[in-house]
């Protein structure tokens, strides 16, 4: 609501800078002030030899008063066709990440009914195991007791036995009666090893697919996760575009119903615009690391192998080894800066200035998690996933060079210096975060001013 009646409340101001005070309405009607003539910011208020005096120095207090509140209403006028014009822009860059939301959304559902199908398939292969396994027990046992029966007989009633060698017409027949009695033992051992052989056969085959299942399950689970957090990113991003474009349509309205307001309400709303102003960009860098968020929890990126050209000095080298540092991290009065912590502004990272265009290089061994584009919060921007659960973020690119997924290597220019999103001119705002926690990125750099110190080998 905040937001609302401050865009309201600039729009009634064009109506004092674009129209001329009256006076009171008469039974006659007065004649027309002289039109006050208002110095330019650029002209010189003292003559000099090659410049005469200003139209500023012979006013009198009161038209001066004027010209400064004319003046005052002029920079909140550019101001609010700045801040709308901002809104606008982020309005798209919301319906964008929404659509790239559900598409992630669809994949990631897609991956989770798939990883679900196969479980199932899993349960119908662990059902169909334990089924064999007890078929081929019930067999074992089955033999065991053939064996146990043939052996009770031939000891308890060896008679019986004998007899029917006895009984055998011929030498031809007894040897024959032999060999089916050697024969049926030889099968029945024959069949127990075979039948153990795919019993262990069978446990092994079901211990593996018990395992699969399980891996399955916890992918399954981290699949659905996913899910929950995209639909909660989901929902704040609606409201987010609601609310701005409830701003934009409130603005919109209200400038077709301007009216005379006074240069104290323009100040107070000057101010006003720097809050939204920030709100707008600590909302697009929030929205930034929740996406790194999400794709560290379904990449995984682990251990990032050392490459061969690595510092053996330095965690880190400079991104750019001939910038200078034109902001450090921490506490700043910076009106635009977000607040972080029990700081009403705070810086979260290193700005490196430098020509525009000028090569951005990687800090360290990483895998590229995403390349987001914006103009407001980082503008264009890369962000790289390190060993050690370490990420870094370079803003306000002009262009990248890489894509999501790639390989980097230290050192490996990911992107060219520019002046996108909120930035006053070309430079590269370099951060350093650990579980969504800005750190000094300093600590690892090489020490002192941007250098080349580590590169290749260093």
């Amino acid at each position: 609501m905040r937001g609302l009646l401050t865009l309201a409340a600039v729009a009634l101001l064009f109506g004092l800078s674009a129209q001329p005070a009256t006076g009171a309405p008469g039974p006659s009607p007065s004649p027309s002030p002289s039109p006050v003539i208002c110095p330019s910011p650029s002209t010189p208020a003292i003559p000099t030899a090659s410049a005469p005096a200003s139209p500023a120095a012979t006013l009198s207090p009161a038209a001066a008063d004027l010209c400064r509140q004319r003046q005052l209403l002029e920079e909140v006028r550019q101001r609010l066709g700045s801040n709308l014009a901002t809104a606008l822009a982020v309005q798209d860059q919301l319906t964008q990440s929404l659509n790239d939301n559900a598409r992630a959304q669809a994949e990631i559902g897609f991956e989770a009914s798939k990883a679900q199908a196969q479980i199932r398939g899993l349960d119908d292969q662990l059902t169909h195991l334990a089924a064999e396994e007890a078929r081929t027990r019930q067999r074992i046992d089955a033999d065991r007791g053939q064996a146990a029966a043939l052996a009770r007989s031939a000891y308890f009633r060896p008679d019986s036995f004998l007899l029917e060698l006895v009984s055998a017409g011929s030498l031809e027949e007894l040897a024959g009666l032999m060999a089916d009695a050697m024969a049926a033992g030889s099968r029945i051992e024959s069949d127990e090893r075979r039948l153990r052989s795919d019993q262990m056969r069978l446990t092994e085959e079901r211990t593996a697919a018990a395992t699969a299942r399980a891996e399955k399950s916890r992918r399954e689970d981290a699949l659905r996760g996913n899910l929950v957090r995209l639909a909660d990113l989901q929902r704040a991003q609606e409201e987010s575009r609601v609310r701005l474009a409830a701003q934009i349509a409130q603005t919109r309205n209200e400038i077709s119903r301007a009216e005379q307001q006074s240069s104290s309400l323009a100040q107070r709303i000057s101010a006003a615009l720097d809050a939204e102003q920030a709100e707008i960009i600590a909302r697009a860098i929030q929205q930034v690391w929740a996406q790194v968020l999400l794709w560290e929890e379904s990449v995984h990126p682990g251990s990032v192998p050392v490459s061969g050209g690595h510092s053996k000095t330095f965690r880190f080298v400079w991104p750019e080894p001939s910038a200078v540092i034109s902001q450090g991290f921490g506490p700043s009065d910076l009106a635009l800066e977000p607040s972080y912590a029990t700081y009403p502004h705070f810086h979260t990272g290193l700005d490196l200035a430098a020509p525009a265009l000028n090569p951005v290089l990687a800090a360290d061994d990483g895998i590229v998690a995403i390349v987001g584009t914006g103009t407001t919060g980082y503008g264009n921007y890369v962000v790289l996933g390190h060993r050690g659960g370490l990420v870094t973020l370079y803003g306000h690119l002009h262009d990248a060079l890489v894509k999501p997924g790639d390989s980097i290597s230290q050192g490996q220019p990911i992107g060219l210096e520019g002046s996108t999103g909120n930035s006053t001119g070309p430079h590269v705002h370099f951060e350093l975060r650990l579980r969504d926690q800005p750190i000094d990125p300093t600590p690892y750099l090489p020490p002192g001013a941007p250098s080349t110190f580590g590169l290749n080998g260093g």
